[in-house]
């Protein structure tokens, strides 16, 4: 995490020893306060791989209440999950991700590409929210 101090040009400086940065942006609220997050694009997969190896929990820096995550973006389909996880969290439900049976398995398959070979116990395949049960 960043400090809510963290300017763009200090994290660049931190990140320029891996390699060629072609844009780093520290995200921000309305009030122009650091989120404690940035994006650092690297020219090469290679680069960006070197700093997650290297800076990754490796500091907490001054002003910052946990260690320095440095990861690889989550993907569109890794955001949507991660919104379903929260709605069903403020909605007293199960984690989605915790339950491996019935519909949410099919949903599971379907979103990873394996539609309709290995639906739930049977075999049969019912898209979420499809009110089928496997029993």
């Amino acid at each position: 995490m960043l400090s809510k101090q963290q300017a763009d040009e200090d994290v660049r400086k931190m990140f320029e020893p891996f390699g060629t940065i072609d844009e780093c942006t520290v995200l921000r609220g309305p009030d122009g306060t650091s989120k404690g997050c940035a994006f650092v694009k690297f020219q090469s997969h290679a680069e960006a791989q070197a700093a997650i190896a290297a800076l990754h929990g490796s500091r907490t820096l001054p002003g910052a209440s946990s260690s320095l995550v440095v990861k690889f973006a989550d993907t569109e389909k890794e955001r949507g999950l991660r919104r379903m996880q929260q709605v069903a969290s403020q909605l007293g439900m199960f984690s989605p991700i915790a339950l491996q049976f019935g519909a949410y398995s099919a949903y599971t398959q379907a979103v990873g590409g394996d539609m309709g070979t290995r639906g739930g116990p049977s075999g049969r395949w019912a898209p979420w929210g499809s009110g089928r049960s496997w029993g």
